[in-house]
């Protein structure tokens, strides 16, 4: 399937491992030109040079998504680079397991600061130019919690939804100027953030780790965890001119787990 987005322009936040880098990776493959946001240099130069030895074009960027310089910084250097930004995905590690009583005021700060503030900034700095060239997508990856909250996880669960409700609101205002603004809301995907998760909760619920993950693969009526692969594809589709008419929209990826439509 052509996508008609070869040539475009995209930065990807949380782009060194993960759904992140698959993303990065899928856009690539369809011809996108990415900058890829990280605080890990390692994991970025090695992500960066393998790609580029396939004939992407790939940079990359370091620094920390709280920080709010960095959207700016981020968005100068791909304009200086390739002269466009045409699709921005804002992705985040999540925050930790915690109830609203197990949780101190530092911590909903950084929770702010990471999953929501950056997701804020980076879509502010990129609108713009944007609006300018009549195109572009936004996509930020949050996490099934948004539509379905859980106590245990209520960092995430608030921060998450407040994503949807300013990714709705602004798609009102964008949608006459050709910009799609969406939300990807994964449910399990088989990740190192998926894998600590349950790390935590076997020791916090004393459980077998191994029994925790068939446990909750069971609890997914396809039976499976996604594939970090799957999430990048779904994202490389809603860039697409053939998803230009979904807009605002926070779309669960979870393999029919959440139980609300």
């Amino acid at each position: 399937m052509n996508l008609n987005i070869k040539e475009k322009v995209a930065i990807v936040t949380g782009a060194s491992k993960g759904m992140g880098l698959s993303t990065v990776e899928s856009l690539a493959q369809n011809g996108v030109k990415v900058m890829m946001v990280s605080r890990n240099r390692k994991n970025l130069v090695s992500a960066s040079d393998n790609f580029n030895n396939k004939g992407y074009e790939v940079d990359y960027t370091v620094g920390d998504v709280s920080d709010q310089n960095l959207p700016k910084k981020v968005v100068s250097k791909t304009l200086k680079k390739w002269g466009s930004v045409d699709i921005l995905i804002n992705n985040a590690g999540g925050p930790p397991f915690g109830r609203l009583e197990e949780t101190d005021e530092q911590v909903w700060q950084e929770t702010i600061e990471t999953n929501l503030m950056s997701v804020i900034r980076f879509t502010k700095s990129v609108i713009p130019h944007m609006k300018k060239c009549n195109w572009g997508r936004i996509i930020s990856i949050t996490s099934t919690l948004a539509i379905e909250p859980s106590p245990s996880m209520i960092l995430s669960s608030t921060a998450r939804a407040a994503v949807g409700a300013f990714t709705k609101a602004l798609s009102i205002e964008v949608a006459s100027k050709n910009i799609s603004i969406n939300v990807i809301c994964p449910g399990g995907v088989l990740t190192e953030r998926l894998k600590n998760l349950l790390k935590t909760r076997s020791e916090r619920e004393n459980v077998n780790f191994k029994e925790l993950i068939i446990e909750s693969e069971k609890s997914i009526p396809a039976g499976r965890f996604a594939q970090p692969s799957e999430i990048g594809n779904i994202i490389s589709f809603l860039c697409s001119e053939k998803a230009a008419y979904i807009n605002g929209v926070s779309l669960a990826v979870d393999g029919s787990l959440i139980k609300s439509f």
